[in-house]
């Protein structure tokens, strides 16, 4: 597994978003289910997205001349970094504003979800532009077939973690669970925004020089 790649599923899985969400959650009993099926829902979203990739990134990579394939997998990397970039901006800007704390709307329907529509809400979370940077790595780093689909494996696996492991200990620790809801409620209340902005801005830079690094070599 590559560097690369580790970082870029390190970088899926902080994401104060969805931890916010299962958080709110898993602040009713009831809906502990809910939040396993969030979860579940990310890990199919980022191992479908970063997948997808891989097939298409492979195509390319497979066809034409060297000075082709390189050049399209650093631009691919360019492209996924300035859309990160655009996501850093904005939510920057939003920080600046009168409502910088405020969380998105559709947060406010959270703590009544079905498991359905939960699972559905862990599918569309913003991490799946970071899926695809790794399915692009993956195909980059030459892997044969099988260790192509165990480097997906391994991705899934990282990326998940922080929305995984939190439900976990919530579900096997169930008295301890509204004091500890209520500690990580109020720092991500306070800190959600940062979280988001740090990630993306880092990513970002880490993507376009990434990108521009593999054109200029190619």
């Amino acid at each position: 597994m590559s560097i690369n790649l580790l970082i870029l599923g390190l970088a899926t899985t902080i994401s104060p978003l969805f931890i916010i969400a299962a958080v709110v959650m898993m602040s009713e009993s009831e809906k502990v289910r809910s939040s396993w099926a969030a979860a579940c829902g990310w890990a199919v979203s980022i191992g479908v997205c970063c997948a997808a990739m891989v097939v298409v990134s492979g195509a390319v990579h497979d066809s034409g001349s060297a000075h082709r394939k390189h050049w399209w997998l650093g631009a691919i990397d360019l492209a996924i970094g300035l859309v990160v970039a655009f996501f850093a901006i904005r939510e920057f800007r939003r920080s600046r504003s009168d409502t910088a704390r405020e969380f998105p709307k559709w947060m406010n329907r959270v703590g009544t979800m079905s498991v359905f529509t939960a699972f559905g809400l862990g599918l569309f979370l913003p991490a799946n532009v970071l899926s695809y940077a790794a399915g692009n790595e993956i195909v980059q780093q030459h892997f044969h077939n099988p260790q192509k689909w165990v480097a997906v494996a391994l991705y899934i696996a990282i990326g998940s973690l922080l929305e995984l492991l939190p439900v976990l200990y919530l579900t096997v620790r169930p008295k301890s669970r509204e004091r500890v809801l209520e500690i990580w409620h109020r720092w991500l209340d306070s800190h959600w925004q940062q979280v988001l902005v740090g990630l993306f801005g880092m990513i970002s830079v880490f993507l376009i020089v990434k990108g521009v690094v593999a054109i200029i070599r190619s």
